[in-house]
């Protein structure tokens, strides 16, 4: 790590998650070593909107609780911790409508949190240093529901947050299970990825369940998923339920000593919201290009069709 770079970060250094100079290369790396635009980056996010320490004991609505999909589970075969996303059972417009688009970001930023946390507990279990998640995407059941422009922009967000708050945390993310309305899905969203990130995203085919285990060991793998992991109540899609946090396991810093004990792995299905939950029934919506078209006038639109 170049001593100048540390230098000029002196009066940020105490305020950062990590000060060794594995965190501080991440910055580097994600800006090409360029120590201006890493310094510029850094501060950028330490100045804005950031989360970092978003606490785990942090009292998310119920209804996040209940019906955001995804969950840590396992690790790959070099120990790096593994998140499922599942995005057919996400409610998008379900959970806009009963939670602050504010209360979902910070979610994020906590599950975030959560496998920063989980990589250095793995660091040192292992006595090396792990410093990237994999990530497995299940598609299936995506549909023109989880096109709904509010819950893209949301969407979006979230990925520019991590982009800028946690770069090169990614190992790599694997597509399952993509129906034939994955490339339009994509194209919504990619342009929020880095052009490093991207080069990141592999979509699987039909042999999925064989490429996973090639990177993730079968035992590290829910039933649901291809592998043999199961729930200790033999539940397949390892969806056990998490209790609350007692007294006492908190540090200073307001993290968990032991986080699989009030965390194990566990992965949330999500489902649809029951409208119960709902404290508002729409959504602002900004588009980028708008035309008022006159009675009697017309108005042509061109369209790339991505798939028949």
């Amino acid at each position: 790590l170049s001593p100048q770079f540390r230098k000029k970060l002196q009066d940020v250094l105490p305020s950062l998650p990590s000060q060794d100079d594995y965190f501080l290369l991440k910055w580097l790396r994600a800006r090409s070593f360029d120590l201006p635009k890493a310094e510029a980056m850094l501060r950028k996010v330490r100045g804005a909107r950031c989360f970092w320490g978003t606490p785990l004991c942090w009292d998310r609505p119920g209804v996040i609780r209940k019906y955001m999909s995804g969950g840590l589970c396992g690790y790959d075969r070099e120990g790096s911790p593994v998140r499922y996303e599942i995005i057919g059972p996400l409610d998008g417009k379900g959970l806009l409508f009963s939670a602050s688009k504010q209360d979902l970001i910070k979610n994020k930023f906590r599950d975030c949190e959560l496998l920063r946390l989980e990589c250095e507990q793995q660091s040192e279990k292992l006595g090396k240093k792990i410093e990237m998640v994999m990530m497995v995407y299940d598609c299936e059941g995506l549909g023109l529901k989880h096109l709904w422009k509010p819950a893209v922009d949301t969407y979006g967000e979230i990925l520019s947050m991590f982009e800028e708050n946690y770069p090169e945390s990614l190992k790599r993310l694997f597509i399952v299970k993509a129906p034939k309305l994955f490339p339009v899905a994509y194209n919504l969203v990619k342009h929020f990825l880095s052009e490093d990130t991207r080069k990141k995203v592999v979509v699987l085919g039909s042999n999925w369940k064989e490429v996973l285990q090639k990177y993730i060991d079968p035992a590290q793998i829910p039933v649901e998923y291809g592998g043999t992991l199961t729930d200790p109540d033999g539940d397949p899609k390892c969806s056990s339920k998490v209790g609350g946090a007692p007294a006492g396991f908190f540090r200073s810093a307001g993290h968990f000593l032991h986080l699989h004990i009030l965390y194990p792995f566990q992965i949330n299905y999500g489902g649809d919201v029951p409208q119960h939950y709902y404290v508002r029934d729409q959504l602002a919506q900004k588009y980028e290009h708008s035309v008022v078209v006159n009675r009697g006038s017309s108005h042509q639109v061109e369209y790339e069709i991505l798939f028949p």
